[in-house]
């Protein structure tokens, strides 16, 4: 066997590691070895011993092939990484998300060999005033803007995971095993990525969550940077802005204020119905435009903490939760006409059949292998 087949790649471990959210002593406890050996092997001093390597592709559930698979040449992101979390998330889990962002766009790169995606179709705007927050009239501009682009009118968007993948934009559910990271979004190669916590049982504050990143996409992502994002006070500014954009995005100011007539909170889940957001969302959007008084709002407000809607609302075990279907697309096509196989994926991507089908939306089962009665799996 060629000595480059048996090659360990030190960053691999690393990155397996931190995605997985185990610190270096962790991944030594339950692999076996010192804290001291896994530093040693993530820096390349020394390679594990296939024992060693078989353990530690078991703690972290990546076949041995991942380790052996040859970094991109381009790693880093081309914008800064957008999060939609709570103010108490880790280090740790933002580590770990931004490894999982590194593996889905090599699973995109992957599938770029084979299949076309669409063209990116997003808008140039002017966003000038990056040390400021912007109005909300400016931010109202550029959603209008971006449904004039993409020729949505002023009604509601049927299918939002649709419409950005339409227009380019990636789109992975992925299991954070974090309740406190809702979304966050980056420019990979020129390519913009949307990643969403499949936690959420609400299509009406996941729609609202895609709408909030597309404003990081679409607003933020020439102008500021890693470093930016980490200072509070940008952060904040930040996220409030794409909070604005999601609202007026979701919901014109011209259509939605005149489906507004009533301050019953039976009224607003039949608008739930008809613009797919949530009851949240929508009472702010309501406060955000005047289109209510300060007691209606508030009384509409008493009723959400007094119906316990702000946690489960109305309509959110009924409304179907959209599905990205961009990647999964791509691998029926390619298994379909037989261009690969499905094994073939797997060490090609390095990952197990179950993640890949978790990062592109499969239905279970589409990358078993079907392994013949005559040979049996061994272990080293």
């Amino acid at each position: 066997m060629d000595n480059n087949e048996l090659k360990i790649i030190p960053n691999r471990i690393k990155q397996a590691r931190v995605s997985r959210g185990y610190s270096m002593g962790e991944l030594a406890d339950l692999a076996g070895v010192t804290k001291q050996a896994i530093s040693q092997y993530e820096m390349g001093k020394t390679a594990p011993s296939a024992a060693t390597l078989n353990r530690i592709s078991d703690v972290l559930n990546y076949p041995v092939s991942f380790f052996r698979k040859e970094m991109p040449t381009n790693k880093n992101a081309n914008s800064a990484v957008f999060f939609r979390s709570r103010k108490t998330t880790s280090a740790k889990a933002y580590a770990a998300s931004k490894e999982k962002i590194s593996i889905f766009r090599e699973i995109h790169d992957y599938l770029c060999k084979y299949v076309s995606f669409p063209d990116i179709q997003l808008p140039k705007i002017d966003y000038t005033d990056i040390y400021h927050e912007i109005s909300d009239k400016q931010i109202e501009d550029y959603a209008n803007q971006l449904r004039n682009h993409w020729q949505l009118g002023n009604g509601p968007i049927e299918n939002l995971t649709a419409v950005l993948q339409k227009n380019g934009i990636m789109i992975s559910v992925m299991d954070l095993n974090n309740q406190k990271i809702d979304a966050f979004s980056v420019w990979y190669d020129s390519v913009p990525y949307v990643f969403l916590s499949s936690d959420k049982p609400s299509n009406a504050r996941i729609r609202f969550d895609i709408a909030h990143e597309l404003g990081h996409l679409l607003m933020h992502a020439d102008n500021f940077s890693d470093d930016d994002v980490d200072k509070k006070i940008i952060h904040d500014k930040l996220e409030y802005e794409a909070n604005v954009f999601a609202g007026a995005f979701l919901m014109p100011e011209e259509s939605f204020s005149k489906d507004v007539y009533s301050t019953s909170i039976d009224h607003f889940i039949q608008l739930k119905k008809k613009w797919n957001v949530s009851l949240a969302a929508m009472i702010y959007r309501c406060e955000s435009l005047d289109l209510l008084s300060a007691n209606q709002i508030k009384y509409l407000k008493d009723q959400m903490t007094y119906k316990v809607y702000w946690k489960k609302e109305p309509l959110d075990d009924v409304i179907p939760i959209e599905k990205p279907f961009a990647h999964r697309q791509a691998f029926d096509l390619i298994l379909e006409n037989k261009i690969t196989t499905p094994y073939e994926i797997i060490e090609n991507i390095g990952c197990s059949a179950e993640e890949i089908e978790k990062y592109s939306f499969l239905d279970p089962g589409t990358l078993k292998i079907a392994i013949p009665n005559n040979i049996i799996q061994l272990k080293f």
